[in-house]
């Protein structure tokens, strides 16, 4: 099946339907962090695994359709080794979780593979293809920038985003400053806030 190609207006609404899943007063609240993880399993009924997936954590999440056997890295033989894993497993690069930089990351990577799984399950379910490969490159398919987009619709919802920026008016003077701080309440990168505010060029 051929990937279906999103805007990002159809991406904002998928991601206000999923905030509204979860919780339908969440987007009318104060501005605060999307509970991701709460989200993955409660509302999807997802698993979340935490492996080493790589020796060099190049690859950060790989979202598991169907029922198999998938490859990790197992420190202890220090060789790539292979493990049964059920359909509807989110793995998670386990050194995300070593390091209280990464957190941002951490939450992006959740969200990311979790926007997989929204747009793209038809694609690869009943394929055996533990598709949807979250590596660090810099370079992106269409169902990557979709991923990644969707993931910081998640997280950084429109709404809120603006909601935020505007009630922080009479304490930052700085684009710097309200990147920061805004990063903090919605506990993501300083990186991915920087884009979000870009997107609605409130910076």
């Amino acid at each position: 099946m051929a990937t279906v190609f999103y805007r990002p207006q159809a991406l904002e609404t998928i991601a206000r339907r999923t905030l509204s899943e979860y919780d339908p007063m969440y987007l009318n609240g104060s501005p605060l962090a999307v509970p991701i993880e709460t989200i993955i399993e409660k509302t999807f009924g997802l698993r979340i695994e935490y492996q080493y997936l790589t020796n060099d954590a190049r690859e950060l999440g790989r979202m598991i359709y169907d029922s198999g056997i998938t490859t990790y890295y197992n420190r202890d033989i220090m060789d790539y080794a292979l493990m049964r894993v059920e359909g509807g497993t989110m793995l998670i690069e386990a050194a995300l979780l070593e390091d209280e930089k990464s957190y941002g990351r951490l939450r992006f990577t959740l969200a990311h593979e979790l926007a997989h799984y929204i747009i793209h399950k038809q694609i690869f379910s009943g394929t055996g293809v533990a598709a949807a490969l979250y590596n660090n490159d810099t370079d992106e398919d269409a169902t990557e920038w979709q991923a990644n987009y969707l993931a910081k619709a998640i997280l950084m919802p429109n709404g809120q985003i603006k909601r935020c920026f505007y009630a922080l008016r009479p304490v930052c003077k700085t684009k710097s400053e309200y990147v920061c701080k805004m990063a903090e309440i919605f506990e993501v990168s300083k990186q991915a806030m920087e884009i979000r505010l870009k997107d609605f060029a409130l910076i």
